[in-house]
């Protein structure tokens, strides 16, 4: 018998063996890929010439005989069926294919970094958040400290901050600037020679700025011939306006207005004054 193959059962590996192989060992033979010792007659895919002849006695001493090892060989396609696949081919197909990158392995260091810097953006975001909401607050301290002077060099933002003073209990007037109000003129003297005391102080203020200014108050200092002071006192608006007009109209820009004030000296006797501007109280 020659030309016959034989399969082993656990892997399905094809051999090829002879007749006189298969007799010499009674058949048993081990798979040259698993290991396996099987019975070649049971699996063999050609049916055999002749049945081996041996004695039940001959075929327990051929048993005890070690297997010889087969070497597997190519397949037929069209005379045996197509054996299964090993399972450490299976195991080998898998390991080559592509499961994509294998996944970053962080280490300890890595991950307190990561922490770190998760942690640092967290805070990053409470400071930038905390920043904007300081913003808005000094932005809302100066609209209210300087209400006056937005108002008036940003009339359009004026009805704004009208509304911001209603809830804050409080009132948008015109900027306080002496310094922008200029006294273009000044003059003391007596009306009427039979009453000496009595003197009237005349003055000019022009605003020089480009918006409306609030009244000013007036720093009146007299002085004698030596420029000692004699007498100081403070008018507010409300003191040194004619009646009727309203003291929280201001000045308009680059105008003027011309102040007088009549004042009884007593038994001073003033021969000089000083005259200075201040900033007069919110009406």
């Amino acid at each position: 018998m020659s030309g016959m193959m034989t399969q082993c059962p656990s892997c399905g590996t094809l051999f090829r063996v002879s007749a006189q192989q298969l007799q010499a060992r009674q058949g048993q033979v081990r798979c040259g890929v698993c290991s396996t010792v099987f019975d070649g007659y049971q699996t063999l895919l050609a049916p055999p010439e002749q049945a081996p002849a041996a004695s039940v006695p001959q075929a327990a001493a051929a048993r005890e005989a070690p297997a010889f090892k087969l070497e597997p060989v190519e397949p037929l396609a069209a005379a045996v069926p197509e054996p299964a696949i090993p399972a450490r081919a299976v195991e080998t197909r898998d390991a080559e294919r592509d499961f994509g990158p294998a996944p970053e392995q962080l280490s300890l260091d890595d991950q307190l970094f990561l922490e770190e810097a998760r942690a640092r953006s967290r805070g990053a975001r409470v400071w930038a958040a905390g920043s904007t909401l300081l913003v808005f607050v000094l932005a809302g301290q100066a609209a209210y400290l300087y209400r006056a002077d937005l108002a008036a060099q940003y009339p359009p933002l004026k009805p704004y901050l009208v509304q911001l003073c209603d809830v804050l209990q409080c009132s948008v007037s015109l900027p306080q600037r002496p310094r922008l109000i200029a006294i273009e003129a000044s003059d003391l003297q007596v009306n009427d020679p039979a009453r000496p005391s009595v003197i009237q102080l005349t003055a000019t203020l022009r605003n020089h700025a480009g918006y409306a200014l609030a009244y000013p108050a007036l720093d009146l200092v007299l002085t004698n011939t030596k420029e000692h002071t004699l007498a100081r006192r403070i008018f507010l608006p409300t003191e040194y306006l004619d009646r009727g007009k309203d003291a929280r109209s201001g000045i308009p820009a680059s105008a003027e207005i011309t102040v007088r004030l009549d004042l009884d000296t007593g038994d001073l006797n003033p021969a000089g004054f000083r005259l200075d501007l201040l900033p007069a109280p919110a009406q």
